[in-house]
């Protein structure tokens, strides 16, 4: 459960961090292709990413989140390098 009194993380963070938590647990991820899922299941319904984390905290998390994830799952992660070239 999401310790609120601990007032030096920003709520979202605290909800990036469980989420990417629960997905490198489920499926054996490292830290940037969680996150990476994260984003893809927040493209795919249009929702905020904080809103997709709580879903998932929760196990209510919609089938269209999970539409293309398998891609991210299995692709390199990206390097912010490459982005800015």
């Amino acid at each position: 459960m999401i310790d609120s009194s601990d007032s030096s993380q920003s709520w979202p963070q605290v909800l990036f961090e469980q989420a990417t938590g629960i997905l490198m647990n489920r499926f054996d991820l490292d830290a940037a292709h969680a996150l990476q899922v994260l984003r893809k299941m927040s493209q795919n319904t249009r929702t905020q990413m904080c809103v997709v984390a709580e879903q998932l905290i929760n196990n209510d998390v919609p089938l269209e989140a999970l539409r293309g994830i398998e891609d991210v799952m299995y692709s390199a992660p990206a390097d912010p390098s490459e982005e800015s070239a």
